[in-house]
């Protein structure tokens, strides 16, 4: 329980001399507040203020974290507020001032007689007078001042031979005001971090910036603020920090534990980006806007080993006999390499995918999908299980528009439908021996084989395509693996064909780099069976 008059010397005014109450309090960029008749410019006119507003801003980041940050650039007016004809109140802190003075008073009012107050006083006592204000803009003292200020005290009734019991309440009753006057008007809970807008509104330091996630005005009065990148590494509100941990400490580490626990500690422990197509060994270059994913991002940065994994977004027609989300059940798992600021909050953040996964169990964390994941791995040997596994199923056509199916079954009893590009218009029978023979001769083929294919497919692309086409081969996909990783390559092989990617997603289930050419091999055939391009015209 918080006796009011502990609190008193958390709202002296650091430059008054001698120190007095604060009188119309505005709280600067640095942290620290001041009666408004001593702020003449945005500089701290404390003396001993060592504030240094870097030129630029970065997430908080772990030591043992090997990510690349480029902090945003910070203008020299976002670093200093424009000054304000009429002086900005900081609206907590002046109602926290309020509330102590009429506390106070009341106490005094309900006390008992002099001559028991002297036996009954210890260190806790409230003292016999406030804080003098004598700088107030009326020039009236400090006691005829809270009066005027406190009229419900006048309405008090008289005291009564239960004092004791009455000072009780009246204290118990401060601790609840208390409490509400230091509640954030955005999540409703006890200030986190409480940082302060210029505009004198104060909110937890995470809940603004998901604030300004999504517009640059004040939660509560809607004044332009000066930027997401002003606020990041702001101070916090001295005043009302040191408020926090003197009158309700465990209840603030709690929420500090609750926060963490909430955003780290969850069962569903892996973030998703529902974003594009990734396979592992590649890099991947991502623009983080959404408010959400902005929100993720933090909370990623944040830790030791910052990764996330990355799904496609469901099919926009469903497919036959798996709907709308076939295939997005597998992903990648990425690695932040680097992450460069936008002054706005936006993000250019590269990549490099790491392993497969698939998601065990999915839900929604602030907006984005969060899961229990399981990591997929190649078997050591070629095709390992899969090769008692592995079964091929024709299904005939009936008609010359459909193309076949081909499907496979995994060791975990998933089906993997893959239907191929269409072929030029010919008979089902005919195409059916075609298709039988050509897979077929691909099971007889060796890995050496099936990548002395591939690259001469490669040749036959750089032949027929512009030098600028094989340059950006290059650069989106990174460099050709060599042969001596097969698995690497069948990705690398895989993600340069220039066909649907929900048809390329289906390389992310399958354990065996064997099997993957296979497949590979396969589309290859199908699109030199095609005339537009066999012609030459590809289409990245």
């Amino acid at each position: 329980m918080s006796y009011p008059h502990n609190l008193f010397p958390i709202f002296f005014c650091p430059l008054c001399s001698p120190s007095e109450f604060l009188v119309v309090p505005t709280t600067l960029r640095c942290g620290h507040t001041v009666c408004s008749s001593h702020i003449s410019s945005s500089i701290c006119p404390i003396p001993t203020c060592s504030t240094v507003y870097r030129q630029g801003f970065s997430p908080n980041i772990s030591s043992s974290s090997r990510v690349a940050v480029f902090p945003a650039p910070l203008h020299s007016e976002q670093i200093q507020s424009a000054p304000h004809s009429q002086p900005r109140v900081d609206i907590r802190i002046n109602n926290v001032i309020q509330l102590l003075r009429q506390t106070v008073v009341n106490e005094q009012h309900h006390s008992p007689s002099s001559s028991d107050d002297e036996c009954d006083r210890d260190e806790s006592s409230p003292p016999e007078t406030l804080p003098s204000s004598s700088h107030s803009p009326s020039g009236s003292s400090s006691r005829n001042q809270t009066r005027q200020r406190t009229p419900s005290a006048v309405l008090d009734p008289p005291p009564s031979p239960h004092s004791p019991p009455r000072r009780v309440n009246i204290i118990s009753d401060f601790d609840k005001a208390l409490a509400a006057e230091l509640t954030c008007e955005i999540c409703f809970m006890l200030f986190y971090q409480p940082t302060t807008t210029p505009c004198q509104h104060t909110f937890c330091s995470k809940c603004l910036q998901r604030s300004l996630d999504h517009s640059m005005l004040c939660p509560l009065c809607r004044e332009d603020l000066p930027g997401f990148a002003y606020f990041q590494e702001h101070p916090q509100n001295k005043i009302l920090l040191s408020l926090l941990l003197r009158a309700f400490q465990d209840a603030y580490e709690t929420r500090g534990e609750a926060i963490e626990r909430e955003e780290r500690h969850s069962r569903f422990d892996t973030p998703i980006f529902v974003c594009q197509l990734s396979f592992p060994g590649m890099p991947t270059l991502l623009h983080f806007f959404e408010p959400r994913y902005r929100l993720m991002l933090r909370r990623c940065l944040d830790g030791p080993s910052p990764t996330f994994g990355m799904i496609m977004p469901p099919r926009a027609a469903p497919m036959p006999g798996h709907g709308t989300t076939a295939g997005s059940e597998f992903g990648t798992m990425l690695e932040i390499r680097s992450v460069q600021m936008l002054p706005d909050g936006r993000s250019m953040v590269e990549t490099w995918g790491t392993h497969r996964f698939r998601i065990l169990e999915s839900g929604s964390l602030d907006g984005y999908m969060i899961g229990r994941v399981e990591r997929i791995d190649d078997y050591e040997d070629d095709l390992g299980e899969w090769a008692g596994e592995y079964e091929e199923a024709q299904v005939p056509s009936t008609s010359s528009s459909h193309a076949p199916v081909i499907a496979w079954r995994s060791p975990s009893s998933v089906i993997l439908t893959r239907t191929l590009p269409n072929v030029p218009p010919t008979s089902s029978s005919s195409y059916s021996v075609r298709s039988s023979a050509s897979n077929s001769t691909q099971r007889s083929l060796t890995t050496t084989a099936l990548m002395a294919a591939c690259h001469s497919f490669l040749s036959q692309l750089r032949a027929g395509t512009a030098p600028w086409v094989v340059q950006r081969l290059n650069h989106t996909y990174g460099p050709q693996p060599p042969d001596s990783d097969p698995g690497a390559f069948s990705f690398w092989m895989g993600m340069v064909l220039p066909i649907e990617e929900h048809e390329k997603a289906k390389l992310l289930p399958v354990k065996s780099a064997r099997l993957r050419l296979r497949m590979v091999v396969g589309w290859i055939e199908q699109l030199n069976s095609n005339w537009w391009f066999s012609s030459g015209c590809v289409v990245l």
